[in-house]
């Protein structure tokens, strides 16, 4: 069965129904007899056979239990307290509390499942437009499928760039095996991701090639044996536990509630230290007979901030998804936070900052040797393999006159392609008509000259003519032949192509944006120096640009070098780089890295991959290699640089959106615990938990309109400055427990609002109350202050021989007491209700907020959760939470004004002396609603002043250097920086990840990452057991 010295390998009989095959020993004719196939591939019927037979070339997709996914979002620190608070209410027969709490666990869950699904679900459906594709021979024609579509025995063609679709052997060129590895050309394949091998593999006819792996250089037709489930990748996939990691939001979440949570552990332990050591409380089981522990319960709830993973995670979910539709697809979530705070991007000039759309001027090609310039067309035509479309290849050959009959005078008889290092490439040819067999060289024109076997007299020509092509924005190809197909050649310079790639016409403005963005744009290109800073002055970038020389000078530390000390020094203030290579990119990223620079990188091929990895942000462009889209964390889908531009304010949006959310969750944890344990330690006065759960849901959840909320972009990169989080919630915090503390101060310690507006007394100090009861309240219902409660018939029913241990005056006082303290808990309700989420206009902008324009949803929230509580406040709960140790049809319980609450008409109240006395029941507050709304607008008006302070206490956003009136009446940052002259205070930049991961991370939209190969979970060396049997599959027979 072996063939032109092919050598057989038998295969084992592995059952009845599939045999084992070593597919890196058989030949390649018997592979071919293994799977049923020719050289010349499959036909269309015989793929959708095999994709019923071997199924469809990708590994299984994980699917996880929606149920337990549901259930996952209650699986967290912040959950668990909420959890603990639920386990206590039901403890203590709180049934409605304990209803209300896990009510507010499932909408938040709710929310969560429902919006990330469904933003996961459209950027999957955005991102299945960038799936793999493969060129396969199928019924006798080269097609480009979907990689997912290969079946073994399909034969394709795997070039520089590719990721390699399936697990393939290599086929041998022409028609017959090579003699000795040297009469071939090798590919060089990337298989780090797979074996852990450092350096690409050289692979010759014969050898395979396993799935995941890069063509780091080469062209070849290729044999596929193995697919999706039955590749080597995909069964070390199966074998390889997954492995998750933390994400950076994750990690910001997880030290935002963990301050939370200790602020509400502090305060827990100070309250019922208090109020059982100080105030000595009792606490016996039943229903409302610890009503410390249930009061306990507001600074759990009312501090948890139960939202803030529902309100982030979906305000990057949501961003992510906008992101996608405007063309940039994110394949690392915690991508957005480090695009928010890139200040450095490096873009490749072709394609990103050029069309990419490569034209010849046929009146400036340069011919040489006696060649004319149609010859030099020619030649450079005969050197295109179209096969491919590289564009180069493509526009040679279009560029040449009798393209259409090319092809049939000449045959392709061997191809060696382009690759980054040697930048050339080499076509051998043969004549139809006479034989005659030549070698076609195109390449980098200064690399070209050096294989001229007169370089010493044409060099300096050349040079000159590449300079003038440079000059005048051309990019230079040589183009050089040399006769027969074997042995050494004696190459003839044939002429120089000038190549044109005009700059897109939107690059210049959008560089002009990046700029005021504090963003620095450096140019990195493969072209020449010259090339490079003729392109830079056309965009009006600087043209403070060097050679890879000059880097490695620099490196070297021979001196100072182009003014500059060090290579930091000089990567650090160029305006950009030229005739770089990948490396040279790699550590360019490194370098700036290094000096706490957010870096960006673009890139669009095999050789960009390093640096895409390698950069913070790693940005594939628009037709980018698959091993671009790889390495890269965001992938766009529309040509330019303006779609990235696009996607930096698309970040800081959503940055700017989780900001104002953290500032305010950390603000609300301090208001709810101080106010609610200072009013409980000072004055021994409890709140209901009903309440603060009510506040959480309506507050929480008008909070999540903050994902879609309209914002301004910062004019400079983002940070998670958490320091300045808490210190701005601290200070927030306490000013808006100022305000509940002296609103609740005002109300039942003085007379104020009684003398001033004619409302019902809240005063409930001991002078004001047996001064009410005495005069009015005792002789209004016929009984004697100094008497016991046997005078009074309805009270003596009730206690009947008990009756003489209570005397009115007490009775009158407590009725009161509990009157008025139910009173009160509405109107602060709505006080901590509306100062509280109108705080939101306030940390939002920078600006003066009544005149920052927020969005249409987080007014409506706004509005919904405000008329809502105001209708609470009014009406109350008709005195729910009852005494447990009541006196129903009180006698003693009328407002100041002489009327009985019309809002409460069981009337039970407490009785003197015991324990609930201090229940907090809840009664409508009337007229104190309009009190409500106006204390809140009047203490408002300090916010703004407050935020002024810390921006310029803390330096938020450069707020000292842009002036505080420039920064009153602009946009948000919109002088920040700007006036001092500098766009980026390189000091003050400190990296967005706390810690950030692996390159290669992928997140999830839960925000869990996974390392090692892309869609597989876990870091993948396998073991050389599993190394040694990677080439072994199981076909039928």
């Amino acid at each position: 069965m072996a063939q032109n010295g092919e050598v057989g390998v038998k295969v084992a009989d592995g059952g009845a129904e599939d045999q084992e095959v070593d597919f890196k020993k058989v030949s390649q004719v018997e592979a071919f007899e293994i799977l049923k196939c020719t050289p010349h591939g499959i036909t269309s019927a015989e793929v959708q056979e095999r994709l019923k037979t071997y199924g469809y070339n990708k590994l299984p997709e994980e699917t996880r239990n929606p149920i337990l996914v549901y259930l996952s979002y209650m699986w967290n620190p912040l959950s668990w307290a909420m959890e603990a608070a639920a386990i206590i209410a039901i403890a203590l027969l709180d049934y409605a509390d304990f209803a209300l709490i896990v009510a507010l666990l499932l909408v938040n869950s709710t929310i969560s499942y429902v919006e990330e699904a469904n933003a996961d679900k459209a950027i999957k459906a955005l991102a299945s437009a960038l799936a793999p594709r493969a060129k396969a021979l199928r019924d006798g024609e080269m097609k480009t499928v979907d990689a997912s579509e290969l079946v073994p025995g399909d034969v394709i063609i795997v070039r520089l760039g590719d990721i390699v679709p399936a697990d393939i052997k290599i086929l041998f060129e022409g028609e017959v095996a090579p003699v000795h590895a040297n009469d071939e050309t090798p590919l060089q394949v990337d298989q780090a991701a797979l074996t852990g091998e450092s350096l690409p593999v050289k692979k010759f006819s014969g050898d395979v090639a396993f799935a995941g792996s890069t063509i780091k250089q080469g062209e070849r037709h290729c044999l596929v044996y193995a697919t999706g489930i039955n590749s080597f990748f995909g069964r070390a996939a199966a074998l390889m536990g997954s492995t998750n990691a933390v994400a950076n939001l994750q990690k910001i979440m997880t030290r935002i509630g963990g301050c939370c949570l200790i602020t509400i552990g502090v305060w827990i332990i100070i309250e019922l230290s208090v109020q059982f050591g100080h105030y000595h409380h009792s606490c016996r089981a039943g229903v409302g007979n610890c009503p410390t522990l249930t009061n306990m319960l507001v600074i759990i709830v009312g501090g948890i901030p139960i939202a803030m993973p529902t309100v982030l995670s979906v305000t990057l979910a949501l961003g992510a998804f906008k992101l996608a539709r405007e063309g940039a697809i994110v394949s690392r979530m915690s991508a957005v936070e480090e695009m928010a705070g890139m200040d450095i991007l490096c873009s490749d000039k072709t394609g990103t900052l050029t069309l990419n759309k490569l034209t010849v001027d046929h009146v400036n090609t340069y011919n040489m040797s006696g060649h004319s310039i149609e010859e030099v067309l020619k030649f450079g035509a005969l050197s295109a393999n179209i096969v491919t479309e590289e564009p180069i290849d493509m526009v040679l050959h279009e560029s040449y006159p009798e393209r259409d009959t090319l092809w049939s005078e000449y045959k392709l008889a061997k191809f060696v392609p382009f690759n980054p290092t040697d930048k050339i490439t080499i076509a051998s040819v043969t004549d139809v008509k006479t034989g005659e067999k030549m070698r076609v060289m195109k390449g980098a024109p200064q690399v070209v000259v050096r294989f001229a076997h007169n370089r010493a007299e044409i060099e300096s020509v050349c040079h000159d003519k590449i300079v003038e092509y440079a000059n005048r924005g051309f990019r230079a190809l040589g183009i050089a032949r040399a006769e027969g197909h074997e042995g050494d050649p004696t190459w003839v310079m044939v002429g120089l192509v000038p190549l044109f790639d005009p700059p897109r016409h939107d690059t210049k403005d959008t560089i002009e944006r990046c700029l005021e963005m504090g963003i620095h744009v450096k140019m990195i290109t493969g072209d020449q120096l010259l090339i490079g800073k003729e392109t830079a002055k056309q965009l009006g970038m600087g043209t403070n640009m060097f050679t890879t020389e000059a880097l490695l000078k620099a490196k070297q530390g021979i001196g100072l070098v182009e003014g500059h000390a060090s290579v930091e020094d000089l990567i650090e203030n160029a305006d950009g780089f030229a005739e770089v290579y990948p490396e040279h990119k790699f550590m360019i990223v490194k370098v700036l890295q290094e000096r706490k620079h957010m870096c960006g990188m673009t890139g669009d091929g095999v050789n960009d991959a390093p640096a895409l990895k390698k950069a913070d942000v790693g940005i594939a462009v628009a037709g980018a290699t698959d091993a671009a889209r790889g390495a890269a964390d965001i992938v766009l889908t529309e040509p330019g640089l303006y779609t990235i531009v696009g996607a930096i304010i698309g970040a800081r949006k959503i940055f700017q959106r989780m900001t104002t959310y953290s500032r305010y969750t950390v603000a609300m944890t301090f208001r709810i615990c101080f106010t609610f344990g200072l009013l409980t330690v000072i004055y021994d006065w409890y709140f209901p938990t009903i309440l603060i759960v009510l506040l959480a849901v309506f507050n929480d959840g008008a909070m999540i309109a903050l994902s879609k909320d309209r914002v301004t972009p910062s004019r400079l990169p983002n940070r998670w400055n958490l320091p300045s989080i808490f210190t701005s919630g601290i200070v927030y915090g306490l000013y808006l427990t100022l305000s509940s503390w002296v609103l609740y101060y005002v109300a039942t310690h003085l007379d104020f609002f009684e003398n001033k507006t004619k409302l019902v007394s809240l005063n409930v100090t001991e002078q004001s109350l047996t001064d009410f009861c005495t005069s009015f309240a005792i002789p209004a219902a016929g009984a004697t202050p100094g008497a016991t409660l046997c005078t009074v018939p309805s009270y003596a029913e009730q206690l009947g021989a008990s009756c003489d241990q209570y005397d009115v005056l007490n009775q009158c006082i407590a009725e009161q007491r509990y009157v008025r303290g139910a009173m009160m808990r509405s109107l602060l309700y709505l006080q901590v209700s509306v100062s509280g989420q109108a705080l939101v206009f306030v940390v939002r902008c920078v600006e003066y907020s009544l005149l920052s324009r927020a969005g249409l949803l987080t007014y409506v929230a706004f509005f919904v959760a405000q008329v809502a509580s105001t209708l609470i406040a009014a009406f109350g709960f008709n005195g729910y939470e009852e005494p447990s140790t009541n006196l129903e049809d009180c006698v003693f319980c009328t407002m100041s004004s002489g009327n009985h609450n019309p809002f409460w008409n069981k009337r039970a109240v407490p009785l003197e002396g015991t324990e609930s006395a201090f229940t907090a029941s809840v009664i409508g507050c009337l007229g104190y609603v309009i009190v409500a709304w106006i204390w809140s607008a009047i203490w408002y008006m300090g916010l703004d002043p407050i935020k002024w302070a810390l921006f310029y206490v803390l330096n938020e956003e450069g707020f000292r250097s842009g002036g505080f009136f420039s920064t009153f009446y602009g946009q948000r940052g919109e002088a920040m920086g700007t006036s001092a002259g500098v766009g980026i205070n390189k000091n003050s930049m400190s990296r967005v990840s706390l810690a950030r991961g692996s390159a290669q991370q992928r997140v999830s939209m839960g925000g869990k990452t996974s390392g090692g190969i892309p869609g597989v979970g876990g870091s993948m060396v396998p073991g050389p057991a599993m190394l040694e049997r990677a080439s072994i599959v199981r076909v039928p027979k």
